[in-house]
């Protein structure tokens, strides 16, 4: 048929014949399954290679769509973190600042003598000073030299008196000298401040029965602290071959750096009766 060179119509009729012809076949007794799907085995890899680079286009979106919402996830579970942090400080501050209230509301005022409570408004100045102002002043009676307690001992003495507020200077002060007692054996002595939160016993004699864990209590002799409020605690005690007297080193009972309230103890005048 290709020798004759047929032309172009008739070529085209006899290739259209033979592919109705196959159709029929098919269509009718399904005679090109087989080679249909030898072909489509034969493709397989084809297609799968085709099928690559969208699949990997896909599947780097998605990392990147999952990449965006693990970080927002990340980014609300660490504001909540700081949330629940923020919470669980302040309720703590709150449970100790509680605490130390109802242990001042315990305290009963003696005969006498009145309380006023207070609150710490801030700290010194400086790293090294001893002093704390308080949120009540001369419209709330106080006037200077009134002691200062909180929930666990002597604070220290007011210095300075503003009609809001006032200045208190601590027992830790190297300008502050407290009269007292120790509570074991009830040798008195001279308690001073040595700064930074530290206290020192002068003027002890070496022979003297006082050892370290005692505690220290106002004697009252100078009627400015009342008898019997807790100082200090001993820590160390030293002997000097040079010295006559023994260093004892204190620490003050009070919470100087932590407590957030406070009472000031008034003593009324006493009306003497004609």
């Amino acid at each position: 048929m290709f020798a004759r060179r047929l032309g172009a119509t008739a070529g085209l009729l006899i290739w259209f014949l033979v592919g109705v012809s196959c159709v029929v076949v098919d269509v009718r007794y399904h005679a090109l399954d087989g080679l249909r799907s030898g072909f489509s085995v034969l493709l397989q890899p084809a297609r799968s290679v085709l099928r690559t680079p969208s699949d990997i286009a896909a599947e780097l979106g998605g990392f990147f769509v999952r990449h965006r919402l693990l970080q927002k996830e990340r980014d609300a579970l660490l504001t909540e973190r700081t949330r629940l942090l923020v919470d669980a400080n302040t309720a703590k501050a709150l449970a100790r600042e509680n605490a130390e209230l109802r242990t001042l509301l315990q305290l009963q005022a003696r005969p006498g003598q009145r309380v006023v409570h207070a609150a710490l408004l801030y700290q010194g100045h400086d790293w090294f000073s001893q002093r704390i102002t308080l949120d009540q002043g001369g419209r709330a009676g106080l006037r200077s030299g009134l002691p200062v307690v909180d929930a666990t001992g002597l604070v220290g003495q007011v210095n300075r008196v503003y009609p809001g507020s006032s200045e208190v200077l601590l027992v830790s002060s190297p300008q502050q000298l407290t009269p007292v007692m120790v509570e074991r054996t009830g040798q008195r002595g001279l308690a001073a401040g040595s700064g930074q939160g530290r206290m020192e016993l002068r003027y002890m004699p070496s022979q003297t029965d006082i050892r370290a864990g005692d505690r220290l209590l106002t004697s009252g002799i100078d009627r400015v602290y009342p008898a019997g409020i807790p100082v200090a605690r001993i820590s160390r005690v030293s002997r000097s071959q040079s010295s006559p007297y023994l260093r004892v080193e204190c620490l003050p009972l009070a919470g100087l750096n932590r407590s957030r309230a406070v009472l000031v103890l008034v003593a009324n005048p006493q009306v003497t009766k004609p």
